[in-house]
């Protein structure tokens, strides 16, 4: 029961770190301190967290506090899409639909939305739904794209 009890509250502090670091890394975000960002979103990064790559490849695809790089962005992107963040998936589905950052791959682009749709992520249910109904990189299919459709707007 006490080694229980010390597990739990070294969870609780490490968990309770992680937000912290996250939190400073936003503040100073929304302070245009982007360096600053950078080195705690890398730090959580090189820590497993799942959300801090995508924030790393937001800065890298606006160029704040970095030089603009597309292609060091979708490093950044796959990183954290590999490690199960949606939005990160959504993003990467974007940049290998339109070859931004990437070369252009409409089956990577169709994989990495229906892993960020099957989360929920409502952008790229919609993405979806408008790849099946033009058929791009997938055979047409309406109803399909409907029921995508159907669930961006359930989603919303």
């Amino acid at each position: 029961m006490r080694l229980s009890i010390v597990v739990l509250t070294i969870g609780l502090f490490l968990c309770t770190a992680a937000s912290s670091h996250a939190d400073e890394a936003w503040d100073a975000y929304q302070r245009d301190d982007y360096v600053t960002a950078l080195r705690l979103w890398r730090a959580q990064s090189d820590k497993g967290d799942n959300a801090a790559p995508a924030h790393i490849g937001d800065l890298y695809l606006q160029g704040s506090g970095v030089t603009p790089d597309r292609a060091e962005a979708f490093r950044w992107y796959r990183l954290s899409a590999q490690r199960g963040y949606a939005r990160a998936q959504s993003y990467i589905g974007d940049m290998y639909r339109s070859g931004n950052g990437t070369r252009q791959d409409k089956a990577q682009a169709l994989l990495w939305y229906r892993k960020a749709a099957e989360q929920g992520f409502p952008t790229a249910m919609n993405a979806l739904g408008d790849m099946y109904n033009v058929g791009e990189g997938v055979a047409k299919d309406e109803a399909e794209a409907q029921r995508w459709y159907q669930k961006f707007n359930d989603a919303n």
